[in-house]
């Protein structure tokens, strides 16, 4: 993944940061070997020691993830230079995600990269770091390991003039839509442009609270469970959307038919298994 990608993956962050006694927001982005994305953002506190900077938040929710290999790490703020980690960060990151690559930027389009063993080449207690009690076997064999959450980082988003659900027109199925896949993924489309239809799966960022069983509009006000439907309100909001595929032109995609909104992350495309 490149510098620039993973930089604007931190700017991104920037938004979920929790920053109102500095004003600072800052934002992170992890890669882990694996090529999974990994964001943080700073968390804040009105006891200012219990400030928890952007670096740690996306560490620690890797780490919490399963992971255990990283490659780089990029962070993101409004200052001049970029920002570079913490003597604390500096310490937790070679610890526990060793010489990473350091990539810091603002929101002037500066950039520097270093690595961590030059921001920080003496870190301490380096002798105790391999005595995690818990190994990658345990973590792998557990029967419990389904309850723990997982992550996801979208391969796009979508495009077109449906701002809310209730936008969304009715004849939707005739209308066309746009599918922006990240730039770097494009080598992923290859062929793609074969197929009819495309299977869109999408997150529902804006779709809150659920209920189990009730009425459901789209079946006839009748009562069914949440998995007996297509509820965009249910326990994970991942949804499935079959479409057209009218055009794939370099990493957008169009297509007919997407009910999704305006700005909708997508997670994964697939094809249609034929009948």
């Amino acid at each position: 993944m490149k510098a620039e990608t993973l930089l604007e993956a931190a700017r991104a962050s920037r938004s979920r940061a929790y920053a109102p006694y500095s004003g600072f927001p800052v934002g992170a982005a992890l890669l882990t070997e694996e090529g999974a994305v990994i964001t943080g953002s700073n968390i804040e506190n009105a006891s200012y020691g219990m400030a928890v900077c952007a670096e740690r938040i996306a560490l620690f929710t890797a780490i919490h993830a399963g992971y255990r290999s990283f490659k780089k790490i990029a962070l993101a703020a409004d200052c001049t230079p970029p920002p570079t980690p913490c003597g604390a960060c500096r310490q937790v990151l070679r610890e526990m995600a060793g010489d990473l690559e350091v990539i810091s930027g603002n929101l002037n389009g500066e950039m520097d990269i270093s690595t961590l063993s030059a921001l920080f080449p003496r870190p301490f207690g380096s002798l105790s770091w391999d005595k995690n009690p818990y190994s990658e076997e345990d973590q792998q064999n557990s029967e419990d390991n389904w309850r723990v959450s997982v992550s996801f980082h979208p391969v796009g988003c979508v495009a077109n003039g449906y701002e809310t659900p209730q936008a969304i027109p009715s004849n939707y199925k005739e209308l066309l839509s746009q599918v922006i896949i990240d730039p770097e993924l494009e080598e992923g489309l290859y062929r793609l442009g074969e197929e009819e239809k495309i299977n869109v799966i999408s997150y529902l960022h804006r779709a809150k609270n659920y209920t189990l069983k009730e009425k459901r509009s789209g079946r006839g006000n009748e009562v069914y469970g949440v998995f007996a439907c297509r509820a965009p309100l249910r326990p994970n909001s991942i949804a499935q959307s079959t479409v057209n595929l009218v055009e794939v032109n370099k990493n957008v995609l169009t297509v007919r038919g997407l009910d999704l909104i305006n700005g909708t992350p997508v997670l994964d495309i697939k094809t249609v298994m034929p009948r």
